[in-house]
């Protein structure tokens, strides 16, 4: 039964994630993403502290869902930037 229910409670928050993405809600996604790494974290390591974990993130996923916070917003292209920004300081010259 606790399988099932971080299963569903799991799924949801990775698509209400997704869909803030996808509405280009990037701080939302992000802080919602930042939230449910830090409770696995925390609860993390046995099965019903994942349920705990999973289902608070959800709560919180429907809380921000219904009323987004007010952060600076984040836009695509800086999202870019950052991105090749870490490709460029974590890539590999060829080995000598």
């Amino acid at each position: 039964m606790e399988a099932l229910l971080i299963g569903i409670a799991a799924a949801f928050n990775f698509l209400i994630i997704k869909w803030k993405i996808e509405k280009q809600r990037y701080s939302d996604a992000l802080l919602d993403a930042i939230i449910l790494a830090t409770l696995s974290l925390i609860f993390g390591g046995t099965l019903g502290g994942m349920v705990i974990a999973t289902i608070g993130s959800a709560v919180v996923s429907i809380s921000l869902f219904l009323s987004p916070p007010k952060l600076p917003a984040i836009s695509s292209s800086c999202i870019s930037d950052f991105l090749e920004e870490l490709k460029r300081r974590t890539a590999r010259g060829p080995k000598k």
